[in-house]
């Protein structure tokens, strides 16, 4: 019996194991632009919030942001620390700017109380007189007339008046403004059908003992029906310098305009309240 002889077996061949596949690599976000938007929006109010006479600003700027910034978190695919960081911005910016106003507003009312609870008799002095006039033709026309600088009496326009804590005058009016609005800044609103811009510049210089601020000198239009124009109910940007921010000591002055938006009619009056609790005296037009 013949047995056939086993066949040599091949080595058997290492085997290497399969090298891992690489991790996934997770999609880069793209940049969001509306976080960005708030995230400049939040610095910018909270900027403004800082600063007293701008604080306005600042509370228009950061709820913009505020809200800006929610809608940019949930944005898939987006990154999201712009938006994150606007909204955190926007709320600590609120939060100053509500105690830069609280303050201000405090340290203002306390000047006032510490001055006196009123700003004093009110000194006018009126050019267009030359005092001649006797005692008795004097008071026989308080008795007729209404108190001079009121609604019914106002002064003239090139008059001056004096409180306790300013002195104040008109400097010029500008019954036609519009071309200077356009030319401050062209994206100001242009007047309405039976509207027109009026500017006038003044002049408040300080009296009281500690620091003041024409924040405290509150100048308005009030047309012949008797509604009350602020500069605040339109606002416009470019006219330079403006009134009523500066901060100052005894002897200062503040020089600047005021535009305000009225009746083409132009037959109004201007009115001022030269400290808190000043009462208002009234100036025709020239």
């Amino acid at each position: 019996m013949t047995t056939t002889p086993p066949e040599p077996q091949q080595p058997a061949m290492p085997t290497h194991p399969a090298a891992p596949a690489p991790a996934p690599q997770a999609p880069k976000r793209a940049r969001n632009v509306l976080g960005l938007i708030a995230l400049i929006a939040a610095a910018l109010g909270f900027i403004f919030a800082c600063i007293p006479g701008a604080v306005i600003v600042g509370w228009i700027l950061l709820p913009i942001s505020f809200i800006l910034g929610i809608v940019a978190v949930f944005l898939r695919g987006k990154s999201k620390w712009e938006a994150i960081t606007a909204i955190c911005l926007s709320i600590v910016g609120t939060i100053v700017g509500v105690i830069v106003f609280v303050v201000a507003m405090a340290n203002i009312v306390s000047d006032s109380f510490d001055e006196s609870f009123s700003e004093g008799d009110t000194v006018v002095t009126d050019p267009s007189t030359d005092g001649s006039e006797s005692e008795s033709s004097e008071s026989e026309d308080a008795e007729s007339t209404p108190a001079e600088g009121s609604r019914e009496n106002p002064l003239p326009f090139d008059a001056t008046f004096e409180n306790d804590s300013w002195a104040f005058e008109f400097t010029s009016f500008t019954p036609d403004a519009n071309q200077i609005v356009v030319d401050g800044n062209p994206y100001n609103d242009a007047p309405g059908e039976g509207e027109i811009y009026v500017m006038a510049e003044a002049k408040a210089t300080y009296l009281g003992d500690d620091e003041g601020s024409t924040f405290e000198v509150n100048i308005d239009y009030v047309t012949a029906d008797g509604n009350v124009v602020s500069t605040w109910d339109n606002i416009v940007a470019g006219v330079e310098p403006e009134f009523g921010s500066e901060s100052m000591y005894n002897g200062a002055s503040d020089e600047g305009k005021l535009v305000f938006l009225v009746p083409d009619s132009v037959d109004g009056l201007l009115r001022v309240e030269a400290g808190m609790f000043a009462d208002a005296v009234f100036f025709e037009l020239p």
